[in-house]
């Protein structure tokens, strides 16, 4: 460039970075193509580059804009040549290099985006520990002084009674959280599996309300439940719904002061179930409207109130929602003028009621087993040896593998509970032992474990066990499925017994 007359000199390579075949004769022809917000910044560069005091090396970063509208970034760096000296001295010419880097660039902005997404994400998890944390304290905190208070009242059968139901649904808040710790481990791999079969919309609700009243009589809420007399029915997973409309009502009960309003309703519009959970509370901000439904984010944050919760209840409730071809949405007007989740479900318009059960199978389950529980936590064996005694099961304990093998041998159960991680030989290993031995084929065994992820259930599924439950389990639901299991193993089906299906199809977990 002859800084005189800005008259410009290019070759073939400078012309396809700037996008034109033509030479130009303008230094202002090059410049008008530079993006409008850094055109002042190279001027001043190249004014700077072209004084004849003290010049300064020429380097500048911009993004000119193609013929096309596409954007490209450009790295340019030069020098001013100069003549003569003292008041002769003059810039005789601006000479310079420019490279493309705009993959360079992309790359960079890549890298701070995914810089800021850790950063975000690690402080949601610094976040999501302490809230951990603290509601996991909140239960422990009554169960500690329930225990104390038993030891205290000894006697007074009243007092027990009214600790023992405390404690029963503490236990059951911890269970609560983490089963959602553990639902949100499934969502993030993609391992949730649905039971689906058709089921009335209203008997899901039926089944959320009953596991939501405690929250709400706990916060004095008033709750209107609009269904209508018309059964609606879909195709679903009828525990999965009944989580993803109980989190809707917590939610609702938590973010709304005491005696506040909430209204669960159901309608059909089209071929769509819609439910519409409503409350009087807190309300959402607009820019929180979508965010509420991503891992680990509250509306609140403040962590010293007792209703912080984990932060995932609502992004598991548009998973599970996604999975049943749904979609949700929340609505508020803003701070402290309520909120409203609405959930669209697919009606199923076809389909038949399935078939109850008949005496017979009602007799079987309610059957007496010889049951042999394995666990190295000998309060986790006593205690629930103890209960399935109190309900008629003939019972026997053994704490580590080799143990379970030996009294296995001698007490011949009907079913064993086999826990996994256990001391000289482990779960999985006892259960292959068990399936070697001519008395072992037709024994149900069923794995009962705190290990719940997907490879820990193959597993145990693979060495022969029925069926893979995850800790703790309420002793009337285990009775039923191991009761389910034992029927399938020891129907014959063409002569055979059922134990291959049984070990494709695994009894349902509860």
């Amino acid at each position: 460039v002859d800084p005189a007359t800005r008259a410009t000199t290019t070759d073939a390579r400078y012309r396809e970075i700037f996008g034109t075949t033509q030479e130009w004769t303008d230094y202002l022809q090059a410049v008008s193509v530079i993006h409008p917000d850094d055109q002042s910044a190279v001027l001043e560069a190249v004014a700077a580059a072209t004084r004849l005091e003290n010049p300064s090396p020429y380097f500048s970063e911009y993004r000119i804009i193609h013929p096309d509208g596409s954007q490209r970034w450009i790295m340019a760096n030069g020098r001013t040549s100069f003549t003569g000296s003292g008041s002769e001295r003059r810039a005789a010419s601006f000479d310079g290099t420019v490279a493309d880097i705009t993959d360079r660039k992309q790359g960079e902005e890549e890298r701070e985006r995914l810089v800021a997404v850790l950063l975000e994400q690690d402080t949601q998890k610094n976040e999501f520990l302490a809230t951990l944390a603290h509601e996991l304290r909140n239960p422990l905190a009554p169960i500690c002084n329930g225990l104390q208070l038993m030891r205290l009242t000894q006697g007074d059968a009243d007092a027990s009674e009214r600790t023992r139901a405390m404690m029963e649904r503490q236990v059951g808040q911890m269970v609560h959280l983490l089963d959602d710790l553990l639902d949100v481990s499934r969502i993030s791999r993609g391992r949730i599996n649905l039971r689906t079969e058709r089921i009335t919309l209203a008997s899901a609700i039926a089944q959320a309300i009953e596991i939501s009243r405690p929250v709400i009589d706990q916060g004095g809420h008033e709750l209107v439940v609009d269904v209508p007399p018309n059964p609606i029915h879909v195709d679903g997973d009828p525990t999965r719904l009944a989580q993803i409309f109980s989190n809707l009502l917590n939610n609702a009960a938590k973010y709304t002061p005491r005696g506040g309003h909430i209204r669960l309703s159901l309608k059909r519009l089209g071929s769509d179930a819609v439910i519409s959970v409503t409350d009087d509370g807190i309300g959402i901000p607009s820019d929180m409207l979508t965010k509420i439904f991503e891992m680990f984010t509250h509306v609140d944050r403040n962590l010293e109130s007792s209703q912080s919760g984990l932060g995932i209840g609502l992004s598991i409730v548009r998973r599970l929602v996604e999975l049943h071809g749904g979609s949700v949405e929340a609505r508020s007007e803003g701070d402290g003028r309520g909120s409203e989740v609405v959930v669209r479900l697919p009606i199923d318009l076809a389909g038949v009621e399935p078939e109850p059960r008949d005496d017979a199978t009602v007799a079987r389950l309610s059957a007496i087993y010889r049951i042999l529980v394995v666990d190295d936590n000998v309060d986790a064996a006593e205690s629930l040896a103890t209960v399935l005694s109190i309900m008629g099961h003939e019972t026997r304990v053994a704490h580590d593998g080799l143990e379970a093998l030996d009294v296995a041998a001698t007490f011949r159960p009907t079913v064993m509970l086999l826990d996994i991680g256990l001391p000289t030989l482990d779960g999985v290993e006892v259960c292959r032992r068990i399936r070697q031995q001519a008395w072992g084929t037709d024994m149900v065994v069923i794995a009962l474990t705190g290990w719940g992820q997907e490879a820990d259930k193959r597993r145990t599924l693979d060495a022969g066990a029925d069926a893979h439950l995850v800790k703790p389990v309420e002793a009337a639901a285990l009775v039923q499925l191991l009761a389910e299991c034992v029927m399938a193993r020891r129907e014959p089906i063409g002569g055979s017994s059922r134990r291959a299906i049984v070990s494709a199809q695994p009894c349902p977990p509860v």
